[in-house]
């Protein structure tokens, strides 16, 4: 009678060859999943300056995206930094008097995941007149992580309030 099955050597042999995969492939899946998360929170910067642009033109009104650290309030408000790691809102200035009130907030993002960090050069604000056009100075926003060496994100917003995203080593 003969019995079908693994002798005890070639477990061993095929435990060894699944420990070296292991050891290989779960880094590199680590950094394609920090990978993806820079591109994905960049991409959803990117998605918010958009919402604010066609919010001004919707609305007739001023639209502002700008950095805020109290996105779980009733009524966020601009904090004024330019470290956006903490979250940002979209708000439409609708009765034009430079304060958020509750019916005026469009978006609101929470602060950002993971080791991700969000600089900004000098903005603080983006903003979009009634036309779609921006109204505040140009800035570059850069997307990175802890890690050194990687491939981060920079989020170039111009002067016209055009943005454009691109790759961009960190430091």
């Amino acid at each position: 009678m003969r019995q079908n099955g693994f002798t005890l050597f070639e477990l061993l042999v095929a435990l060894a060859i699944a420990a070296l995969l292991i050891t290989v492939g779960v880094p590199s899946l680590r950094n394609v999943i920090m990978d993806n998360r820079i591109i994905t929170q960049a991409n959803h910067f990117v998605a918010t300056m958009n919402v604010a642009r066609s919010s001004a033109v919707r609305y007739q009104r001023p639209a502002i995206v700008c950095a805020s650290d109290d996105f779980d309030a009733a009524v966020p408000t601009c904090s004024g930094s330019t470290d956006w790691t903490a979250g940002w809102i979209v708000w439409v200035d609708k009765d034009r008097n430079a304060a958020t009130s509750a019916d005026e907030i469009v978006v609101v993002t929470p602060p950002l995941e993971g080791s991700v960090s969000m600089i900004s050069g000098t903005a603080t604000r983006f903003s979009y007149d009634a036309r779609g056009f921006g109204t505040a100075p140009g800035d570059n926003l850069t997307f990175c992580d802890n890690r050194s060496g990687e491939t981060g994100r920079v989020i170039r917003i111009n002067d016209a309030g055009r943005v454009n995203i691109a790759q961009q080593g960190c430091s």
